[in-house]
Protein backbone atom coordinates (compact mmCIF):
# COMPACT_ATOMS: atom_id res chain seq x y z
CA UNK A 1 0.00 0.00 0.00
CA UNK A 2 2.81 2.41 0.87
CA UNK A 3 4.55 1.72 -2.44
CA UNK A 4 1.47 2.95 -4.33
CA UNK A 5 1.28 6.22 -2.31
CA UNK A 6 1.71 9.18 -4.69
CA UNK A 7 1.10 12.92 -4.52
CA UNK A 8 1.11 15.70 -7.09
CA UNK A 9 4.11 17.86 -6.19
CA UNK A 10 3.04 21.05 -8.05
CA UNK A 11 -0.27 20.96 -6.17
CA UNK A 12 1.58 20.52 -2.89
CA UNK A 13 3.81 23.48 -3.77
CA UNK A 14 0.74 25.62 -4.47
CA UNK A 15 -0.76 24.68 -1.11
CA UNK A 16 2.59 25.43 0.56
CA UNK A 17 2.68 28.89 -1.00
CA UNK A 18 -0.83 29.60 0.33
CA UNK A 19 -0.14 28.31 3.85
CA UNK A 20 3.24 30.02 4.21
CA UNK A 21 1.97 33.32 2.81
CA UNK A 22 -1.05 33.21 5.12
CA UNK A 23 1.23 32.57 8.10
CA UNK A 24 3.41 35.50 7.08
CA UNK A 25 0.45 37.85 6.78
CA UNK A 26 -0.87 36.76 10.19
CA UNK A 27 2.52 37.44 11.79
CA UNK A 28 2.77 40.86 10.12
CA UNK A 29 -0.78 41.72 11.17
CA UNK A 30 0.03 40.75 14.74
CA UNK A 31 3.13 42.95 14.60
CA UNK A 32 1.04 45.88 13.35
CA UNK A 33 -1.08 45.48 16.50
CA UNK A 34 1.95 45.13 18.78
CA UNK A 35 4.88 47.22 17.57
CA UNK A 36 6.79 46.39 20.75
CA UNK A 37 7.47 42.91 19.30
CA UNK A 38 9.65 43.50 16.20
CA UNK A 39 10.44 39.78 16.04
CA UNK A 40 6.94 39.30 14.60
CA UNK A 41 7.91 41.53 11.67
CA UNK A 42 11.05 39.46 11.06
CA UNK A 43 9.11 36.22 11.15
CA UNK A 44 6.31 37.56 8.96
CA UNK A 45 8.75 38.87 6.36
CA UNK A 46 10.64 35.57 6.49
CA UNK A 47 7.42 33.66 5.80
CA UNK A 48 6.59 35.86 2.82
CA UNK A 49 10.09 35.34 1.41
CA UNK A 50 9.60 31.59 1.83
CA UNK A 51 6.24 31.79 0.05
CA UNK A 52 7.84 33.68 -2.83
CA UNK A 53 10.57 31.04 -3.09
CA UNK A 54 8.00 28.22 -3.08
CA UNK A 55 6.01 30.03 -5.78
CA UNK A 56 9.07 30.25 -8.02
CA UNK A 57 9.76 26.55 -7.45
CA UNK A 58 6.17 25.69 -8.36
CA UNK A 59 6.58 27.59 -11.61
CA UNK A 60 9.49 25.41 -12.71
CA UNK A 61 9.21 24.81 -16.44
CA UNK A 62 7.04 27.90 -16.91
CA UNK A 63 9.76 30.44 -16.09
CA UNK A 64 13.52 30.47 -16.76
CA UNK A 65 15.57 28.14 -14.58
CA UNK A 66 17.59 31.04 -13.22
CA UNK A 67 14.42 32.11 -11.39
CA UNK A 68 13.00 28.70 -10.46
CA UNK A 69 16.35 27.30 -9.29
CA UNK A 70 18.78 30.07 -8.36
CA UNK A 71 16.21 32.68 -7.36
CA UNK A 72 13.78 30.32 -5.64
CA UNK A 73 16.39 28.71 -3.42
CA UNK A 74 18.11 32.03 -2.72
CA UNK A 75 14.79 33.40 -1.45
CA UNK A 76 14.24 30.27 0.66
CA UNK A 77 17.72 30.54 2.19
CA UNK A 78 17.15 34.22 2.89
CA UNK A 79 13.77 33.38 4.44
CA UNK A 80 15.38 30.97 6.90
CA UNK A 81 18.06 33.56 7.67
CA UNK A 82 15.38 36.15 8.44
CA UNK A 83 13.57 33.63 10.68
CA UNK A 84 16.82 33.14 12.58
CA UNK A 85 17.16 36.92 12.83
CA UNK A 86 13.64 37.03 14.26
CA UNK A 87 14.62 34.51 16.93
CA UNK A 88 17.61 36.66 17.91
CA UNK A 89 15.42 39.77 17.96
CA UNK A 90 12.88 37.99 20.16
CA UNK A 91 15.61 37.19 22.69
CA UNK A 92 16.86 40.78 22.69
CA UNK A 93 20.07 39.97 20.84
CA UNK A 94 21.66 41.86 17.96
CA UNK A 95 20.56 40.76 14.49
CA UNK A 96 23.58 40.25 12.21
CA UNK A 97 22.41 41.24 8.72
CA UNK A 98 25.42 39.61 7.06
CA UNK A 99 24.65 36.36 8.84
CA UNK A 100 21.00 36.61 7.78
CA UNK A 101 21.99 36.98 4.11
CA UNK A 102 25.06 34.70 4.16
CA UNK A 103 23.15 31.55 3.20
CA UNK A 104 21.51 33.18 0.18
CA UNK A 105 24.84 34.64 -0.95
CA UNK A 106 26.54 31.26 -0.60
CA UNK A 107 23.81 29.65 -2.69
CA UNK A 108 24.04 32.26 -5.46
CA UNK A 109 27.84 31.95 -5.52
CA UNK A 110 27.63 28.14 -5.77
CA UNK A 111 25.17 28.38 -8.68
CA UNK A 112 27.83 30.20 -10.68
CA UNK A 113 29.77 26.92 -10.82
CA UNK A 114 28.59 24.95 -13.84
CA UNK A 115 29.13 21.45 -12.43
CA UNK A 116 27.23 22.35 -9.26
CA UNK A 117 24.36 23.97 -11.13
CA UNK A 118 23.89 20.91 -13.35
CA UNK A 119 23.83 18.48 -10.40
CA UNK A 120 20.43 18.13 -8.75
CA UNK A 121 21.89 16.15 -5.86
CA UNK A 122 24.55 18.77 -5.10
CA UNK A 123 21.97 21.55 -5.21
CA UNK A 124 19.63 19.73 -2.82
CA UNK A 125 22.52 18.88 -0.50
CA UNK A 126 23.78 22.46 -0.25
CA UNK A 127 20.30 23.97 0.12
CA UNK A 128 19.41 21.44 2.82
CA UNK A 129 22.61 22.15 4.74
CA UNK A 130 22.05 25.92 4.62
CA UNK A 131 18.45 25.63 5.77
CA UNK A 132 19.40 23.16 8.52
CA UNK A 133 22.12 25.48 9.78
CA UNK A 134 19.67 28.37 10.10
CA UNK A 135 17.06 26.16 11.75
CA UNK A 136 19.57 24.92 14.33
CA UNK A 137 20.77 28.46 14.98
CA UNK A 138 17.15 29.45 15.59
CA UNK A 139 16.71 26.50 17.96
CA UNK A 140 19.82 27.63 19.82
CA UNK A 141 18.34 31.09 20.31
CA UNK A 142 15.22 29.50 21.79
CA UNK A 143 17.29 27.33 24.11
CA UNK A 144 19.43 30.16 25.48
CA UNK A 145 16.36 32.16 26.36
CA UNK A 146 15.86 35.19 28.58
CA UNK A 147 12.28 34.21 29.48
CA UNK A 148 12.40 30.48 29.96
CA UNK A 149 8.99 30.50 31.63
CA UNK A 150 7.23 31.00 28.29
CA UNK A 151 5.32 27.74 27.85
CA UNK A 152 5.05 27.93 24.06
CA UNK A 153 8.83 28.27 23.76
CA UNK A 154 9.46 24.59 24.33
CA UNK A 155 7.12 23.07 21.70
CA UNK A 156 8.55 25.67 19.31
CA UNK A 157 12.07 24.55 20.15
CA UNK A 158 11.14 20.87 19.72
CA UNK A 159 9.41 21.46 16.39
CA UNK A 160 12.32 23.50 15.01
CA UNK A 161 14.68 20.66 15.95
CA UNK A 162 12.36 18.13 14.30
CA UNK A 163 12.17 20.28 11.20
CA UNK A 164 15.97 20.39 11.10
CA UNK A 165 16.01 16.60 11.02
CA UNK A 166 13.58 16.51 8.09
CA UNK A 167 15.69 19.06 6.22
CA UNK A 168 18.74 16.85 6.62
CA UNK A 169 16.72 13.80 5.52
CA UNK A 170 16.32 15.39 2.09
CA UNK A 171 20.00 14.82 1.36
CA UNK A 172 19.95 10.99 1.05
CA UNK A 173 16.68 11.28 -0.90
CA UNK A 174 18.07 13.82 -3.35
CA UNK A 175 18.41 11.34 -6.21
CA UNK A 176 14.76 10.26 -5.83
CA UNK A 177 13.15 13.69 -5.93
CA UNK A 178 11.36 14.45 -9.24
CA UNK A 179 12.89 17.35 -11.14
CA UNK A 180 11.75 19.26 -13.06
CA UNK A 181 8.54 19.55 -11.07
CA UNK A 182 5.55 18.03 -12.74
CA UNK A 183 7.55 15.43 -14.63
CA UNK A 184 6.03 12.71 -12.46
CA UNK A 185 4.15 12.23 -9.20
CA UNK A 186 6.18 11.61 -6.05
CA UNK A 187 6.32 7.81 -5.68
CA UNK A 188 8.17 7.61 -2.37
CA UNK A 189 6.23 7.54 0.89
CA UNK A 190 9.28 8.95 2.73
CA UNK A 191 9.52 11.79 0.23
CA UNK A 192 5.84 12.54 0.66
CA UNK A 193 6.24 12.66 4.45
CA UNK A 194 9.09 15.15 4.09
CA UNK A 195 6.98 17.27 1.76
CA UNK A 196 3.99 17.30 4.13
CA UNK A 197 6.28 18.07 7.09
CA UNK A 198 7.15 21.39 5.46
CA UNK A 199 3.45 22.25 5.42
CA UNK A 200 2.95 21.14 9.01
CA UNK A 201 6.02 22.99 10.31
CA UNK A 202 5.13 26.20 8.48
CA UNK A 203 1.55 26.18 9.74
CA UNK A 204 2.31 25.17 13.33
CA UNK A 205 5.38 27.33 13.87
CA UNK A 206 3.51 30.44 12.73
CA UNK A 207 0.95 29.98 15.50
CA UNK A 208 3.58 28.98 18.07
CA UNK A 209 5.55 32.14 17.33
CA UNK A 210 2.40 34.19 17.71
CA UNK A 211 1.80 32.44 21.04
CA UNK A 212 5.34 33.22 22.23
CA UNK A 213 4.92 36.91 21.43
CA UNK A 214 1.56 36.98 23.23
CA UNK A 215 3.01 35.22 26.27
CA UNK A 216 5.95 37.65 26.32
CA UNK A 217 3.58 40.64 26.28
CA UNK A 218 1.50 39.17 29.11
CA UNK A 219 4.64 38.37 31.12
CA UNK A 220 5.94 41.92 30.73
CA UNK A 221 2.56 43.28 31.83
CA UNK A 222 2.65 41.11 34.95
CA UNK A 223 6.19 42.24 35.69
CA UNK A 224 5.27 45.88 35.17
CA UNK A 225 2.38 45.47 37.61
CA UNK A 226 4.86 44.34 40.28
CA UNK A 227 7.55 46.97 39.68
CA UNK A 228 7.78 50.52 40.93
CA UNK A 229 7.73 52.67 37.80
CA UNK A 230 10.25 55.21 39.11
CA UNK A 231 12.94 53.07 40.73
CA UNK A 232 12.45 49.74 38.95
CA UNK A 233 12.41 47.75 42.21
CA UNK A 234 9.48 45.75 43.58
CA UNK A 235 6.44 47.80 44.49
CA UNK A 236 4.45 47.45 47.72
CA UNK A 237 2.12 44.79 46.31
CA UNK A 238 4.97 42.68 44.98
CA UNK A 239 6.96 43.05 48.21
CA UNK A 240 4.10 41.67 50.31
CA UNK A 241 3.09 39.02 47.77
CA UNK A 242 6.64 37.67 47.59
CA UNK A 243 7.81 38.44 51.11
CA UNK A 244 4.92 37.03 53.16
CA UNK A 245 5.51 33.37 52.22
CA UNK A 246 9.27 33.82 52.64
CA UNK A 247 8.86 35.02 56.23
CA UNK A 248 6.34 32.28 57.05
CA UNK A 249 8.67 29.61 55.67
CA UNK A 250 11.68 31.01 57.54
CA UNK A 251 9.78 30.95 60.86
CA UNK A 252 8.42 27.43 60.32
CA UNK A 253 11.90 26.16 59.42
CA UNK A 254 13.47 28.08 62.33
CA UNK A 255 15.76 29.98 60.00
CA UNK A 256 16.74 33.59 60.73
CA UNK A 257 15.18 36.39 58.69
CA UNK A 258 15.54 40.13 59.14
CA UNK A 259 13.62 43.13 57.87
CA UNK A 260 15.12 46.55 57.19
CA UNK A 261 12.74 49.50 56.95
CA UNK A 262 14.51 52.47 55.33
CA UNK A 263 13.19 56.02 55.15
CA UNK A 264 14.97 58.97 53.49
CA UNK A 265 15.44 61.83 55.93
CA UNK A 266 13.75 65.20 55.30
CA UNK A 267 12.67 64.08 51.84
CA UNK A 268 9.78 66.57 51.74
CA UNK A 269 12.30 69.38 52.18
CA UNK A 270 14.24 68.03 49.20
CA UNK A 271 11.12 68.23 47.04
CA UNK A 272 10.20 71.67 48.37
CA UNK A 273 13.65 73.24 47.96
CA UNK A 274 15.16 71.43 44.96
CA UNK A 275 12.05 70.27 43.11
CA UNK A 276 10.39 66.96 42.46
CA UNK A 277 12.84 66.02 39.73
CA UNK A 278 15.68 66.22 42.23
CA UNK A 279 13.62 64.13 44.62
CA UNK A 280 13.04 61.51 41.93
CA UNK A 281 16.78 61.40 41.19
CA UNK A 282 17.47 60.88 44.88
CA UNK A 283 14.97 58.01 45.07
CA UNK A 284 16.44 56.30 42.02
CA UNK A 285 19.99 56.82 43.27
CA UNK A 286 19.11 55.35 46.65
CA UNK A 287 17.26 52.37 45.12
CA UNK A 288 20.25 51.58 42.90
CA UNK A 289 22.62 51.77 45.85
CA UNK A 290 20.56 49.42 48.02
CA UNK A 291 19.79 46.99 45.19
CA UNK A 292 23.52 46.70 44.52
CA UNK A 293 24.10 45.79 48.17
CA UNK A 294 21.56 42.97 48.28
CA UNK A 295 22.32 39.26 47.90
CA UNK A 296 20.59 37.27 45.12
CA UNK A 297 18.01 35.80 47.53
CA UNK A 298 17.13 39.07 49.29
CA UNK A 299 13.93 41.00 48.56
CA UNK A 300 13.99 44.77 48.14
CA UNK A 301 11.07 47.03 47.38
CA UNK A 302 9.62 50.51 47.60
CA UNK A 303 6.59 50.34 49.85
CA UNK A 304 5.62 53.99 49.82
CA UNK A 305 6.83 57.52 48.99
CA UNK A 306 10.40 57.67 50.31
CA UNK A 307 10.11 54.42 52.29
CA UNK A 308 11.82 51.19 51.26
CA UNK A 309 12.10 47.74 52.80
CA UNK A 310 14.58 44.87 52.56
CA UNK A 311 13.91 41.28 53.59
CA UNK A 312 17.14 39.44 54.35
CA UNK A 313 16.82 35.67 54.57
CA UNK A 314 19.24 33.68 56.72
CA UNK A 315 20.40 36.89 58.39
CA UNK A 316 20.65 37.43 62.16
CA UNK A 317 20.08 40.77 63.87
CA UNK A 318 23.81 41.40 63.99
CA UNK A 319 24.23 40.68 60.28
CA UNK A 320 21.21 42.82 59.41
CA UNK A 321 22.57 45.72 61.45
CA UNK A 322 25.87 45.49 59.58
CA UNK A 323 24.07 45.59 56.23
CA UNK A 324 21.93 48.53 57.36
CA UNK A 325 24.93 50.49 58.63
CA UNK A 326 26.79 49.82 55.39
CA UNK A 327 23.86 51.16 53.35
CA UNK A 328 23.43 54.21 55.62
CA UNK A 329 27.12 55.09 55.43
CA UNK A 330 27.35 54.56 51.67
CA UNK A 331 24.33 56.79 51.01
CA UNK A 332 25.72 59.52 53.24
CA UNK A 333 29.02 59.46 51.33
CA UNK A 334 27.48 59.13 47.90
CA UNK A 335 27.84 62.81 47.22
CA UNK A 336 24.23 63.29 46.12
CA UNK A 337 23.18 66.57 47.68
CA UNK A 338 20.20 68.82 47.10
CA UNK A 339 21.13 72.11 48.80
CA UNK A 340 20.42 73.03 51.43
CA UNK A 341 19.43 69.48 52.45
CA UNK A 342 21.88 66.56 52.45
CA UNK A 343 21.00 62.96 51.61
CA UNK A 344 20.71 60.66 54.62
CA UNK A 345 18.58 57.68 55.59
CA UNK A 346 17.21 56.27 58.85
CA UNK A 347 16.76 52.52 59.21
CA UNK A 348 14.79 50.31 61.59
CA UNK A 349 15.71 46.64 61.86
CA UNK A 350 13.59 43.72 63.11
CA UNK A 351 14.03 39.95 63.04
CA UNK A 352 11.39 37.26 62.59
CA UNK A 353 10.53 35.22 65.68
CA UNK A 354 7.69 33.27 67.20
CA UNK A 355 6.01 36.56 68.16
CA UNK A 356 6.72 38.21 64.78
CA UNK A 357 5.69 35.35 62.50
CA UNK A 358 4.28 37.28 59.54
CA UNK A 359 5.51 40.08 57.33
CA UNK A 360 2.96 42.66 58.49
CA UNK A 361 3.90 42.18 62.15
CA UNK A 362 7.60 42.24 61.30
CA UNK A 363 7.10 45.47 59.35
CA UNK A 364 5.25 47.07 62.27
CA UNK A 365 8.11 46.14 64.60
CA UNK A 366 10.69 47.60 62.22
CA UNK A 367 8.55 50.73 61.87
CA UNK A 368 8.73 51.33 65.63
CA UNK A 369 12.50 50.96 65.46
CA UNK A 370 12.58 53.41 62.56
CA UNK A 371 10.52 55.90 64.57
CA UNK A 372 13.15 55.81 67.34
CA UNK A 373 15.91 56.36 64.76
CA UNK A 374 14.08 59.47 63.56
CA UNK A 375 13.48 60.67 67.11
CA UNK A 376 17.18 60.31 67.98
CA UNK A 377 18.29 62.67 65.24
CA UNK A 378 17.93 60.71 61.96
CA UNK A 379 20.76 59.26 59.85
CA UNK A 380 21.09 56.24 62.11
CA UNK A 381 20.24 52.54 62.43
CA UNK A 382 18.03 51.33 65.28
CA UNK A 383 17.28 47.67 66.14
CA UNK A 384 13.89 46.56 67.42
CA UNK A 385 13.63 46.11 71.19
CA UNK A 386 12.87 42.46 71.98
CA UNK A 387 10.54 41.38 73.41
CA UNK A 388 8.57 44.41 72.24
CA UNK A 389 5.35 43.39 73.98
CA UNK A 390 7.10 43.55 77.38
CA UNK A 391 9.34 46.55 76.87
CA UNK A 392 6.69 49.06 75.85
CA UNK A 393 4.41 48.54 78.94
CA UNK A 394 7.45 48.95 81.23
CA UNK A 395 8.38 52.21 79.51
CA UNK A 396 4.82 53.50 79.87
CA UNK A 397 4.78 52.62 83.57
CA UNK A 398 8.11 54.34 84.11
CA UNK A 399 6.84 57.45 82.35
Amino acid sequence: MLSSFTIDLPTLCAVTVFVVATGGLLLLFSWSQNRTAPALAFWGFGYLLGAAGAALMAARGLIPDCFSITGANALTCLAYGVLWGGARCFEGRRVHLFGVAAGAMLWIAACQIGSFYESVEQRITLASMILTAYALLGAGELWYARDRELISRWPTFALVLLHSGFLLARIPLASRLPFPLGAAPVPSFATAVIAFEVLFAAFTLAFLRLAMAKERAELEQRRAAHLDSLTGVANRRAFFDLGAPLVARAVSERRPAALLLLDLDRFKEVNDTAGHQAGDRMLKSFANLVAGSMRPGDLFGRIGGEEFSCLLLDATMQQALQVAERVRHAFELQGFACPPVGATVSIGVAVASESERDLHTLLATADRALYRAKAKGRNRVEPARPPLALVEPLELAAG
